[in-house]
Parts: C-alpha cells; sequence; structure tokens
C-alpha cells in the first residue's frame, strides 16, 4: 500500500504544501490537501471501495492518488483554486 506523496510547490510567492494520502483498506479513501502557512486551502477526497476485490486494485489505487495529486497541482498553478 502507497501511503501517499508530498510536495511543495511556490505559486505568487506563496508556498503551497500538496499532501496526497490513501488511509488504506479498512477506509478506503484516498486525500488530497493543499495547505498555505498551515490553513487547508483546498481539499479532495474520493472513495475506492468499489475497486477493493479488483485483482489489480495496489495499482488502481496508486495510479489515482497520483492523478488527483497531479490535478489538484494543475488546477492550483492554473489558477483555479481561490487562493
Amino acid at each position: 500500500m502507497l501511503a501517499g506523496f508530498n510536495n511543495n510547490i511556490v505559486y505568487k510567492n506563496d508556498v503551497y504544501h500538496i499532501q496526497t494520502e490513501n488511509t488504506g483498506p479498512t477506509n478506503p479513501i484516498i486525500t488530497t490537501t493543499i495547505y498555505r502557512k498551515g490553513a487547508v486551502i483546498s481539499s479532495k477526497k474520493i472513495s475506492y471501495e468499489d475497486i477493493m476485490k479488483d485483482d489489480k486494485a495496489d495499482e488502481t489505487v496508486k495510479q489515482l492518488m497520483e492523478n488527483q495529486h497531479k490535478n489538484m497541482i494543475k488546477a492550483l498553478l492554473g489558477g483555479r483554486l481561490n487562493v
């Protein structure tokens, strides 16, 4: 199980921390949160309960995490978040 991803991104002279976490099979949720100076700026949460029985669930979860993490960074850098 992949625990998560963390990046610091500089945007408009501020540092934003983007964190994606996997809570694991007992609570199958992927959460990505963007922080600025410790405050939550934006957050996105998805469930992956529907793929838990799939033979390739681990790889699919990893791909979901990567995609969500990258999309949140793109949203930040693309000015689509109210920051």
